[in-house]
């Protein structure tokens, strides 16, 4: 029997990947027999303020703005003082940071005094282009280097993570991603038409290849209509006009609150992913856990993640391919029948995973 461990698992963004993240691998890990798990999030999270009946163990208020950021960190010792007392209240054992933010390196300094080794997920080593993260990967460096251990979700990451030689090949734990779970509440069922039902959803950066999408469209050749729906939040640009003039293109260029992600997984036949460069994908996952197929690119890690999955269409990163792989789609019967993947079951596995192998390397 393994000996009971209290872990601290935190993350302290306020929206999308970072918090759901936690939220998912601390559901897993306290389901797990001698795990007991501390969950940290932001009060400010979107997940928490949204679900009343939602408990976390230790809410930090963090930031809005670069000036809240500047006033939180002043604060710094106070809030070093309060995570200590409540490590050390809590008999922590080791400490898990899900997802690196601004301010992880308080947690670092507190869990240090009290000799507590803590683990860092790493999901990027380096910022994509776009992302405006430049500074957060700077003290991501700091965070990971500290570290006692490393968490990668592919091994494309992995082998980056050696190669920037941050931490040794033995101090990294090569995991995989998950899909996210999403429920709905509105029951709300979408009747199967002529057209097919695409969905381009994430963040609408330069590296998620809006454009290669939008030059493809102009090469597909069958004719089954369609109806093409791009969602996510992302600075205006000429491309994403030029998209939304098209008769059977819509973009809404919004934030998407976590209680709508299920529903436009409903609502999809496909989710079309067209990157210029991706570490691993948490979108993808999540359509496949819906059962709906995927077109992605071989970039990054994705390949690697998807490539024993059926009704994945991998194409390489240029217009022909994207458009020719649209094609094949567009030759399929829909609706299909596939089956879906049990998140929380694949969560619980990574957390079990994870778990055997991080205590076997801090044991040794």
């Amino acid at each position: 029997m393994k000996k009971p461990l209290n872990m601290l698992i935190w993350q302290w963004g306020r929206r999308g990947a970072g918090p759901k993240t936690a939220v998912e691998f601390s559901k897993a890990a306290s389901s797990l027999p001698n795990i007991k798990t501390f969950l940290s999030l932001s009060s400010q999270a979107e997940i928490v303020q949204k679900n009343s009946d939602f408990f976390v163990d230790f809410p930090i208020k963090t930031y809005t703005s670069v000036g809240g950021y500047i006033w939180r960190i002043l604060q710094a010792p106070f809030l070093i003082n309060s995570l200590y007392k409540y490590i050390r209240q809590n008999k922590i054992d080791i400490a898990i940071c899900t997802m690196p933010g601004p301010m992880d390196l308080v947690m670092a300094i507190a869990l240090k005094f009290l000799n507590i080794p803590y683990i860092v997920v790493v999901h990027d080593v380096y910022p994509h282009p776009g992302d405006g993260y430049v500074f957060q990967h700077f003290l991501q460096k700091i965070l990971i280097k500290k570290s006692r251990l490393t968490v990668t979700f592919s091994k494309y990451v992995f082998k980056q993570l050696l190669a920037v030689n941050f931490v040794p090949n033995s101090q990294i734990i090569e995991g995989w991603h998950p899909p996210f779970s999403y429920t709905t509440k509105s029951g709300t069922q979408y009747p199967v038409g002529k057209e097919v039902k695409l969905l381009n959803f994430g963040r609408l950066l330069l590296y998620k290849g809006l454009d290669l999408l939008e030059e493809a469209l102009d090469q597909v050749s069958h004719q089954k209509p369609y109806t093409l729906r791009v969602v996510g939040h992302g600075p205006k640009n000429a491309v994403l006009d030029r998209l939304n003039k098209r008769s059977n293109v819509s973009v809404e260029n919004r934030w998407v609150p976590e209680e709508e992600i299920a529903e436009l997984m409903h609502w999809a036949d496909v989710v079309i992913l067209p990157y210029r460069e991706a570490s691993q994908s948490g979108i993808a996952a999540t359509a496949l856990a819906f059962g709906k197929p995927i077109l992605i690119t071989n970039v990054g890690g994705l390949s690697e993640q998807f490539n024993q999955e059926d009704l994945v269409f991998i194409c390489e990163p240029n217009v022909n391919d994207i458009a020719k792989g649209l094609d094949q789609i567009l030759q399929l019967n829909f609706p299909l029948s596939r089956p879906k993947h049990d998140a929380d079951e694949e969560w619980k596995k990574l957390a079990e995973y994870l778990i055997d192998e991080i205590t076997s390397k801090l044991d040794k």
